[in-house]
């Protein structure tokens, strides 16, 4: 997939999630739990909000000309290490402070966050680098891989929240949450084990997914 493709994926995912924050059953429901344990509904609006800046976020932080000191995350490998990194501890505290906001604050930053994609993502290099998780990088492309994970599924965790459909997303982003979590599923298992739990039951000896 090229990088244009890559970077749309972005940019029409925070579309529709910024219309799915700024919808009435998100309003009436912000109070409510949501299907994450946990998190009230406008936790995980909120949530979703920052997961799909965290691309504007990491390019204001990290310079054009800035070079690695480390061998680059993946979009798999990035995963493995956000889970260990800080921040994962406190994502249901950060979530609902920036809940308390309201929704009228939340869903303005959903709309400002997708039209700032659409602005600078396409004017970025091919090979932009960005840093995530402290002094770790990883190229642009495939940091916009990763938030389909978040962007993609949380616009699904809002939906089944409230009560509404999951909006529709493209192709290209459903394959890329599956490769992702089939890539994940793999480091923490190898591959027989993914093989069989997919294709071959009466063989899988051991729960493989969620991998989550």
């Amino acid at each position: 997939m090229d990088s244009a493709r890559v970077r749309h994926m972005v940019i029409d995912s925070s579309a529709v999630a910024a219309t799915l924050v700024n919808s009435p059953q998100v309003y009436d429901q912000w109070g409510q739990p949501s299907a994450l344990a946990g998190m009230t509904v406008g936790a995980l609006a909120a949530h979703l909000v920052r997961a799909t800046g965290a691309t504007l976020a990491y390019l204001d932080r990290t310079d054009v000309d800035t070079k690695p000191e480390r061998e680059l995350l993946t979009k798999v490998s990035y995963f493995h290490a956000a889970v260990d990194s800080p921040i994962h501890d406190r994502i249901k505290e950060v979530s609902a402070n920036e809940a308390s906001a309201g929704h009228k604050q939340v869903a303005t930053r959903a709309t400002e966050v997708a039209e700032s994609l659409a602005e600078r993502l396409p004017s970025e290099p091919v090979d932009r680098l960005v840093g995530a998780l402290g002094d770790r990088m990883l190229t642009l492309d495939d940091f916009c891989r990763t938030r389909m994970i978040e962007i993609g599924m949380h616009i699904d965790d809002l939906a089944h929240s409230v009560g509404v459909p999951t909006p529709e997303l493209s192709a290209d982003v459903t394959a890329e949450i599956i490769d992702i979590v089939v890539g994940i599923g793999r480091n923490q298992h190898g591959d027989w084990p993914i093989i069989h739990a997919l294709a071959r039951s009466e063989r899988s000896t051991a729960p493989v997914f969620p991998v989550f």
